[in-house]
């Protein structure tokens, strides 16, 4: 008997039996818990139907065999059942790639694929690794995210999120390098994520949180900036709140640690405008050895477009951001290699297009300070600052009138003043020279 014999019987008793109940067949039958059979309703090939069915073809040779079929290819005559086992069934549940950036492997069984396409399924035994500019975000049918950072490997060990009766399973492998993750939690009522990364020396098991888990030179670090992640290091285990770090080494006590506070955005408000002669500025951290900085175009920081670990306490915007919002976050790193917690803020970007500056007469007595514009009708942002290149205090305002703007500043500080023309939230001009307001003697 071949193998197309052997599915017409399984399909002449499926139609028995949907005939028996008054059942209309259709395209695939079957339960969690049974083998599924599936009624060929156009002429496709047996691996694109288990693509379809299981949302890979990494068992399509398997199935394959199991119906008889000698290769995958091989278009299925309509009308033909092809029967998928409940084993292969239960390895159908995936994660998705929704944005990848640089040098990245996606490893599946013996297909390589670099870099991975976005919307392209993830599976239990898959390996992601990154180069020195790699980034990858994965996301999870509970809805949960990791983001794998630059030169980092991970591999997926389990996942089971299908079945909304038992509890969603994810679990990881942090090979090398950094990973972070944004924990979903299910509705109430249904059980709960089970999400775990295991490293060289510790593993983390939590529920509804943000961690990240580093490996390098030698050591396991995990910091926690959400929610609480309970921690194994050789049998010894701690719950690590918001805020909590652990170091864990061979032959070494695991040793805990406060992370960084999250750092102060100097300008930071969702109305300020920034183009490519503004810089992201933060006050200084006590302790922070570099600064993790991240501009990304969605707000789980899923689709960076500037991931970067900086000395200075600012940075340049990159230059090939475009008009739009984008959001921010900056935390300091320790002399541990410890990533604090992070400060987040939105921005607008807006393109220069008019190279023409604005002309400003300024008239300061004592703390009171009068700007007067020329030749120019429309929208006006003032910057005012209390120093040139590292300032620790910078106001923005904007005005939409030609009128003089008043400001009652500190006589004994001195004052940088710039501004330039806000023609839109997308389109601004040049600055204005800087104008120095000397401090009263």
């Amino acid at each position: 008997m071949n193998g197309l014999e052997k599915s017409g019987i399984a399909k002449s008793f499926l139609g028995f039996v949907c005939a028996s109940i008054g059942l209309i067949a259709a395209s695939s039958v079957g339960s969690a818990d049974a083998d599924r059979y599936v009624v060929v309703e156009e002429a496709q090939s047996l691996q694109q139907i288990v693509e379809r069915e299981l949302q890979s073809a990494r068992f399509a040779k398997q199935i394959a065999n199991y119906n008889g079929i000698k290769s995958v290819t091989s278009i299925v005559p309509v009308d033909t059942t092809i029967q998928i086992p409940k084993p292969y069934l239960s390895k159908r549940d995936f994660g998705q790639v929704v944005f990848t950036k640089g040098d990245v492997v996606h490893t599946q069984e013996s297909l390589v694929v670099n870099p991975p396409a976005r919307g392209a399924y993830v599976h239990e035994g898959d390996i992601f690794t990154t180069g020195e500019d790699g980034f990858i975000s994965l996301k999870f049918m509970s809805g949960s995210v990791v983001n794998v950072q630059p030169e980092s490997r991970v591999s997926i060990e389990d996942i089971d999120c299908a079945d909304i009766k038992t509890s969603c399973v994810i679990a990881l492998n942090a090979l090398e390098g950094e990973i972070e993750s944004q924990i979903t939690p299910r509705p109430a009522g249904q059980p709960p994520v089970k999400f775990t990364v295991s490293t060289p020396f510790l593993s983390a098991a939590v529920r509804g949180t943000a961690f990240y888990v580093n490996v390098n030179e030698g050591a396991d670090r995990i910091g926690v900036t959400h929610g609480l992640v309970a921690t194994d290091v050789a049998g010894k285990t701690n719950d690590l709140p918001k805020g909590k770090g652990l170091l864990a080494e061979a032959s070494a006590e695991p040793a805990l640690v406060d992370l960084l506070d999250a750092p102060q955005f100097i300008v930071g408000a969702e109305s300020v405008l920034f183009s490519a002669q503004d810089r992201i500025r933060w006050k200084a951290l006590p302790g922070a050895q570099k600064y993790r900085l991240t501009i990304a175009a969605d707000e789980k920081l899923s689709q960076p477009i500037l991931l970067s670990d900086v000395q200075q306490s600012s940075a340049a915007l990159p230059e090939s951001i475009t008009a739009g919002q984008y959001y921010l976050s900056v935390a300091g790193i320790d002399n541990n290699a410890f990533l604090g917690l992070p400060a987040e803020t939105q921005i607008s970007y807006a393109e220069i297009d008019d190279r023409e500056k604005l002309q400003l007469q300024i008239l300061r007595t004592e703390g009171q300070v009068k700007i007067t514009p020329s030749d120019y009708e429309g929208s006006i942002e003032y910057v005012v600052s209390n120093g040139f290149d590292n300032p620790t205090d910078q106001r923005r305002l904007v005005r939409s009138s030609t009128d003089s703007l008043s400001l009652d500043l500190d006589p004994a500080q001195d004052w940088v003043v710039q501004a330039r023309k806000v023609f839109s939230i997308n389109s601004v001009s040049v600055y204005s020279d800087e104008y120095l307001l000397e401090a009263s003697k």
